[in-house]
C-alpha cells in the first residue's frame, strides 16, 4: 500500500509536457478554476488532448455555432498537429496580470507549482491557447484567381525567395512589426519543435505536418517573411511581416507560384482582410472550408522536378534552394516552371535554346564568309547585287532593268527599259537630284 501511495504521489507531482512548471494535479485543478476567475471561459468550450477535434469541428458546423474561439492550456506539438489537421488556428492570449490581486493568495495557495512559476516570471501573465475555427474563412481554391499587378511582377526580379532557412528571424520580424500579439513564447517554442521534427497526422496517409518559414531576400538582406504550415495539399498562412514597400505582396505572390508548382490545391489565409481580397482570395462559410480541408489533407503533393527521391515518411515538396521571385511569380500563369535539377527553369531553358540556335546561325554565316572568293563576306556580295539597280538607272538608254509589273519600251539600241512610269526609275532620278544621299537606303526599301 505504501508503494502504491508513493506511486500516486509521484504521478501527482510529475511535470506535464504542456506546462512544465505545473504538476499534473495542479493542471487539472487549473482547468477547473480558470473559468470561475474569468467568466469569458465559461461561454466557450474547453479543448484538451482527450477531445476528438474532428467531432468538435463537425458539431460547430452542424449547429452553426456563433463563436470562433475555444480555449485550452495545451501547447504540445501533438495537440497543435491535431488542431491543424481539423482546421483550427493556434491563436494565443495572455492573461495579464495573472493572477489578479484579489485572488492571488487563494489561487497560489491552491496551485503551489503555479505560484513558483509566477514568482519567477514576474508580471508577464499567463498564456492561454485559444484555437480558432473561423465562421468565415479566407481561401484561394483557384490559382488563376490571384491578381498579379504589373508593377509587382516587374519589381520581383531583384528578389529571391527561400523556405525554412531562417525560422527564428522570421518570428522575430513578425513580433517586431506586430508585437507579440498571439505569437507568445510558448507558441514560438512549439513552432520550433514542429519545424525541427514534423508531426505525423492521425489520418490514413500519416502525412507530416510541417511548420514553414518563408523568406524574401534582397541580396543578403531579409526584407519580408511569413510563418505557415503545410498539410497534404493544403498550405496555411499564419502571419508575416515586411520591411520595404511592396515586398510583402511580392513574397505572397512568389510563394503562391511555388505552392502551385509544388502541387498544393488550397491556400488557407485565415481571417478575411482587404489586402487578401485584393490579392484574389474569397470568403467561404465554415462548413465549406472544413469539407475542402478533409478532401485534401490526406493527399500527397506531387514531388518537385528537383526532388530526386521522397517517401511518405519525409515528404519535402517545397524548394530547398532559393528561387528568383520573378520566376516564382510567373509560375502562377504557367509562363515558367521552378528550376529543375540542372538549375534551369522553363524560361531560362527557352532562352538558352534560342541563344544556341542563334550561335549556330552565326557559325554558319562565318563559315560561308571564309569560303567566299578573296575572303569577301557573302553578305556584302548580296548587298552589291542589290545595288546594281542604282547603277542600271543612271542611263535610261542602256537600262536593262526588268520591271515585270510595268510597261517597257525599246530605245534606239533595242534595249528594253521602263517607259517612265516605273517608280524605281523615278526614285533613282529623285535620288540623283538630291545628291544621292537617300539613294542606297530607299532603293533597298520594299515596294
Amino acid at each position: 500500500m505504501k508503494a502504491a501511495t508513493n506511486g500516486g504521489e509521484a504521478k501527482e507531482n510529475a511535470k506535464n509536457k504542456t506546462y512544465p512548471f505545473m504538476t499534473e494535479r495542479d493542471l487539472i485543478r487549473f482547468y477547473q478554476i480558470l473559468p470561475r476567475i474569468y467568466s469569458y471561459f465559461q461561454s466557450i468550450p474547453m479543448l484538451t488532448t482527450r477531445h476528438n477535434l474532428e467531432n468538435v469541428a463537425k458539431v460547430a458546423v452542424e449547429t452553426k455555432w456563433d463563436e470562433d474561439f475555444f480555449w485550452s492550456l495545451e501547447f504540445s506539438p501533438r495537440f497543435y498537429a491535431d488542431l491543424f489537421y481539423n482546421g483550427f488556428l493556434p491563436i494565443a492570449y495572455r492573461l495579464e496580470p495573472f493572477p489578479t490581486a484579489d485572488l492571488r493568495e487563494a489561487l497560489l495557495r491552491a496551485l503551489p507549482s503555479l505560484a513558483k512559476h509566477v514568482a519567477r516570471a514576474g508580471s508577464k501573465g499567463l498564456c492561454i491557447l485559444m484555437p480558432k475555427l473561423h465562421k468565415k474563412r479566407c481561401l484561394v481554391k483557384d490559382w488563376k484567381s490571384i491578381h498579379i499587378g504589373k508593377n509587382f511582377r516587374k519589381r520581383s526580379k531583384k528578389y529571391t525567395i527561400s523556405f525554412d532557412t531562417e525560422l527564428d528571424k522570421v518570428m522575430d520580424g513578425c513580433v517586431k512589426q506586430h508585437g507579440e500579439n498571439w505569437l507568445y513564447p510558448p507558441v514560438r517554442e512549439t513552432f520550433r519543435s514542429i519545424h525541427k521534427n514534423p508531426v505525423k497526422t492521425v489520418g490514413k496517409a500519416k502525412l507530416p505536418i510541417r511548420i514553414h518559414s518563408v523568406e524574401l531576400w534582397d541580396g543578403e538582406d531579409l526584407v519580408a517573411g511569413e510563418l505557415g504550415y503545410s498539410l497534404g495539399r493544403v498550405y496555411t498562412s499564419l502571419t508575416g511581416y515586411y520591411v520595404k514597400d511592396s515586398t510583402g505582396t511580392i513574397q505572397m505572390l512568389a510563394m503562391a507560384g511555388i505552392l502551385k508548382e509544388s502541387g498544393f490545391e488550397l491556400w488557407d489565409l485565415g481571417m478575411s482582410l482587404p489586402y487578401k481580397a485584393k490579392l484574389g482570395s474569397k470568403t467561404y462559410p465554415r462548413g465549406d472550408f472544413v469539407e475542402t480541408l478533409k478532401s485534401l489533407r490526406d493527399k500527397v503533393p506531387k514531388p518537385l522536378p528537383n526532388s530526386a527521391s521522397w517517401s511518405l515518411n519525409d515528404i519535402r515538396v517545397l524548394p530547398t534552394k532559393s528561387v528568383n521571385a520573378r520566376i516564382a511569380v510567373d509560375c502562377l500563369r504557367g509562363k515558367d516552371t521552378l528550376p529543375s535539377s540542372s538549375g534551369k527553369s522553363k524560361a531560362s531553358s527557352k532562352h538558352n535554346s534560342k541563344d544556341m540556335k542563334n550561335s549556330k546561325i552565326d557559325k554558319k554565316e562565318k563559315k560561308e564568309s571564309t569560303s567566299a572568293p578573296n575572303g569577301r563576306n557573302q553578305h556584302h556580295k548580296t548587298k552589291k547585287k542589290s545595288l546594281s539597280i542604282s547603277s542600271s538607272t543612271k542611263n535610261s538608254k542602256t537600262s536593262d532593268v526588268n520591271c515585270k509589273d510595268h510597261t517597257t519600251v525599246k530605245d534606239k539600241n533595242s534595249s528594253t527599259h521602263c517607259d517612265g512610269s516605273c517608280p524605281v526609275k523615278n526614285l533613282a532620278k529623285t535620288a540623283k537630284a538630291n545628291g544621292g544621299k537617300e539613294k542606297k537606303r530607299r532603293l533597298h526599301d520594299p515596294e
